[in-house]
């Protein structure tokens, strides 16, 4: 039986233009990492899959193709296969997050365990392993820097993928994929919008801003509000309104991803990360983090196997 569709006629619930690309989008993620750097630099090279950079900290320059760009916080880069493109951090310390992945999923050509070097151009000789050409999409043709709005939230969810990688929970690379789905949706929705023409929105954005580093020190929405000489009733509002999540839930939301990147990351003691999240001690984090994520800190330090290369890990993954 075929089924012929015509986009231009209302169709079954749940269909947009966008929904054809569910027949071919099947995201693999290959490597991740985000760990910060010193000065660092990547001569020109292409790649056999996508890679996505979001600047946490720092500055440098990019190169993608035939365009150059000064590198600044919250700059979101995407570098096709095949692209030539050069790398630079110029600054003492750079947070980038970073993923590689591919956009179709195949097997078993998906599954190479090598990372292009520095200064290669040529891979004739991994045709073979080459991401094969995407059907016609927005993904198509984009390229270098993208201008879309809230960057950090894209930033957000690579970091989540990089945290999912490092703890490889069975059922990991499903997770990842449907983690990608969710961070590619993310980019085609607002890239298709237009610009936000709430004079709110960049006071939201500053809040949350700020909010992001400050999670060490008392947080109450009052002052929050104060600060941009909002009632606090108006500030809550606006926020949920911009966020869909209400401030309270937004900061819980920022410290549990500070606590569970320093967790999976570094040697902390409990202790001392409750302290950098805003935590009375380590038995008010404990509480709160069985709470949100439905098991000990202790159970979600464990890690898994490595699976995944994620950069920036403290510990190695047992035998």
């Amino acid at each position: 039986m075929s089924i012929s569709i015509n986009q231009t006629e209302p169709l079954m619930p749940g269909f947009e233009d966008l929904t054809p690309m569910v027949s071919w989008l099947s995201p693999y993620v290959r490597q991740c990492g985000n760990a910060p750097r010193g000065r660092w630099k990547m001569d020109s090279r292409r790649l056999l899959d996508y890679l996505l950079v979001y600047i946490e900290r720092g500055e440098g320059f990019f190169r993608i193709g035939s365009e150059g760009y000064r590198v600044k916080p919250g700059d979101l880069f995407w570098i096709p296969p095949g692209t030539v493109h050069y790398m630079e951090g110029t600054g003492d310390t750079m947070v980038c997050p970073y993923v590689h992945f591919d956009l179709i999923y195949r097997y078993p050509e998906s599954h190479w365990e090598f990372s292009i070097p520095s200064g290669m151009t040529d891979l004739s000789d991994f045709a073979g392993l080459a991401h094969p050409t995407l059907p016609d999409s927005e993904f198509s043709t984009l390229s270098g820097r993208i201008s879309i709005r809230n960057h950090h939230r894209i930033g957000e969810k690579i970091n989540g993928i990089c945290r999912e990688s490092a703890l490889a929970p069975r059922g990991h690379t499903l997770s990842l994929s449907g983690m990608m789905m969710e961070l590619l949706a993310e980019i085609l929705k607002d890239s298709g919008r237009e610009e936000s023409t709430d004079r709110y929105a960049p006071v939201m954005e500053a809040s949350a801003a700020y909010i992001r580093s400050n999670l060490e020190t008392a947080l109450p929405v009052a002052e929050l509000a104060e600060m941009h000489n909002l009632s606090e009733a108006h500030f809550r509002r606006l926020f949920t309104r911009h966020f869909s999540l209400s401030p309270g839930r937004y900061i819980r939301k920022m410290r549990m991803a500070k606590v569970k990147d320093l967790m999976t990351y570094t040697d902390c003691s409990m202790e001392d990360i409750a302290g950098l999240c805003g935590f009375a001690d380590s038995h008010s984090l404990s509480k709160a983090f069985k709470q949100e994520e439905g098991l000990s800190p202790r159970n979600y330090r464990r890690f898994g196997r490595n699976i995944i290369y994620t950069s920036g890990r403290q510990k190695g993954y047992p035998g």
